[in-house]
């Protein structure tokens, strides 16, 4: 049973982080993919300067490579310049063009994105162009802004390029750039890059790892099961007497749900307490239609005798509850039914501190939950704030501590969801409705009616009746096979009128066995147009099951340098100009 546990918690972590990581990695493409980028030549290794327009003299390009060798052996910073023949560049495409050339060379040293591309795309008549500067994340933050490249391109570049001294212009920006790159500015731009490195490299591992392993930890402490041997031969020969089907619902699941509510309601029902009324129209009620008494859901409260035995504490609540809600009269309708649920939310409570009094459970399994969900929303949150943060600022360390704890917190989530440790006795209870379930689940699968099902020696050990029946293969969550079964009985019936023995169906889920009888033509087939009553003669059973959690709320309305280091462009920027 551990083991089984242990597989389940983990795939439910599994299944969410992989949609987790999907949804990010499918946003990341389709938010910050490129368009198609330029496509330029190989470089050559030791070389910083190249023009394929022919505009710089031999002494012009020797000048620019001593610069550039300089500035990089001081500070590590590469900076390309590439002169080129394009009549059809923009100041917008030929900026666009330089990060294309910074990504394709990976100008700039890898992890620092400090490298910097002059563009120059001339015109044919070499004189008219357009000129760009583009650095990279770390070298706009270490050294110049966007503005500060403008400005070169304004007051260097452009002014020199009119006066067609081009080549005069690009060896007054290297020295602008030069200028700029201080050893203050290095100091602090490698001492960032070194921190993004330990936020990535270091601090994104340890966050993920301590948030799974304190959740991992919790579940140990406070979640994980006392080993109880699960196998088909298990059988559950005496039945705790104090067993509801709601309590069922409580140790199966690990905690009382919105299931454990509607298995009190069907229970009831059965018992001839209350009675569904049009409960197949209640997943199609809007809140905005107008009142009909004929097909609105409801639910009726009876004040005869009830059938069936007494109900277990919780239930007693549940049902005191219900009457005083429908403040004497004999009908829950619309607003009235609508919040039933909230009125019902003690009733879980009850049904957790029961389980626990009984000596199944070592808490009550929701306050634990509740606790560890919260702790991996936050989790997430933080998570979901430095993600953010890493690509607003850029900094992809921030970027992978943001993705460790938002792995994190949705791991601790979905362990939060299993704290709930039951006691040896509560172990050993819950292997024995496992026992129950499978052997239901075949009896159903071979019986023709909900006669035949009680027949079987096993399953009468807790339901000795059809409606008992129905009610425990609800709790158990065997609802549709509950179905097939009175299905099959009333296509039997159809078939053979005359069978001596009827078919059994729970009038009391809100529809009548005569209208399936009235439904089936006289070959047996099936027939019935549907009208304003109902989307057919023929019982919906399975839809049935499946509305009754859909009764206590409110509907929603109808309205609704040479060998560059591999520095990238990512977070880089620059400017561009004209002359």
């Amino acid at each position: 049973m551990r083991v089984l546990r242990l597989i389940r918690i983990g795939c439910s972590v599994l299944f969410g982080t992989f949609w987790a990581i999907a949804f990010l990695a499918i946003f990341a493409i389709t938010w910050f993919a490129p368009g198609e980028p330029a496509a330029f030549p190989a470089p050559v290794e030791g070389q910083a300067v190249y023009d394929p327009a022919g505009v710089l003299s031999p002494d012009v390009e020797r000048a620019l490579e001593t610069r550039i060798d300089g500035i990089e052996a001081r500070s590590g910073t590469e900076i390309a310049v590439y002169a080129q023949v394009d009549p059809g560049a923009t100041e917008e495409s030929n900026l666009a063009a330089a990060g294309d050339l910074m990504e394709q060379w990976g100008v700039g040293r890898e992890g620092f994105d400090d490298g910097l591309v002059i563009l120059v795309s001339l015109q044919n008549d070499l004189v008219h162009g357009k000129v760009s500067l583009f650095g990279g994340a770390g070298f706009l933050r270490g050294y110049l802004s966007e503005g500060d490249l403008q400005s070169i391109i304004d007051e260097v570049i452009v002014p020199a390029a009119i006066e067609q001294r081009l080549d005069a212009g690009l060896i007054l920006a290297v020295d602008a750039v030069d200028a700029a790159i201080t050893p203050e500015g290095t100091a602090r731009l490698n001492f960032l890059r070194q921190a993004n490195g330990v936020l990535g490299i270091v601090v994104a591992p340890i966050a993920l790892l301590v948030t799974l392993g304190l959740a991992f930890r919790a579940w140990r402490r406070e979640g994980d099961d006392p080993e109880v041997l699960d196998s088909p031969s298990i059988l559950m020969a005496g039945p705790p007497a104090e067993m509801t089907p709601a309590l069922a619902t409580v140790v199966r699941q690990g905690k009382a749900s919105q299931h454990s509510v509607n298995t009190i309601l069907i229970e009831m029902a059965s018992t001839g307490r209350i009675a569904f009324r049009n409960l197949d129209r209640a997943r199609k009620m809007k809140s905005d239609d107008d009142p009909d008494p004929l097909t609105d859901p409801a639910i009726e409260v009876s004040d005869g005798p009830p059938r069936g035995g007494r109900l277990g504490l919780v239930e007693r609540e549940a049902w005191a509850l219900i009457r005083r809600h429908a403040r004497g009269g004999k009908t829950l309708t619309r607003e009235r039914l609508w919040i039933l649920n909230g009125l019902m939310e003690p009733i879980r409570e009850a049904l957790e501190v029961e389980v626990v009094q009984l000596g199944w459970f070592t808490r009550r399994p929701s306050s634990l939950i509740t606790v560890w969900s919260a702790i991996g929303i936050g989790e997430m949150v933080a998570g979901g704030a430095a993600l953010l943060g890493g690509f607003v600022i850029p900094m992809s360390g921030l970027t992978l501590v943001g993705l460790a704890l938002g792995t994190g917190g949705l791991a601790s989530w979905g362990i939060g969801q299993f704290m709930s440790q039951r006691t040896s006795k509560g172990a050993y209870v819950d292997a024995m409705l496992k026992a129950y379930r499978r052997t239901l689940e075949k009896t159903l699968e071979q019986a023709r009616s909900m006669q035949q099902v009680v027949a079987d020696e096993t399953v009468r050990i807790l339901a000795d009746t059809p409606d008992k029946a129905v009610v425990w293969g609800f709790a158990l969550g065997l609802h549709d096979m509950v179905a097939d079964v009175l299905r099959r009985g009333l296509e039997d019936q159809a078939a053979d009128p005359q069978s001596a023995q009827p078919a059994y169906y729970p009038i009391w889920m809100g529809s009548s066995p005569t209208s399936f009888a009235s439904a089936a033509g006289g070959t047996g087939g099936f027939g019935g147009g549907g009208s304003i009553f109902s989307g057919s003669g023929v019982p919906d059973i399975g839809g049935m099951f499946s509305a009754v959690g859909s009764i206590g709320s409110s509907p929603s309305s109808s309205s609704g340098g040479g060998g560059f280091g591999g520095g990238s462009s990512g977070g880089g920027g620059g400017g561009s100009g004209s002359f």
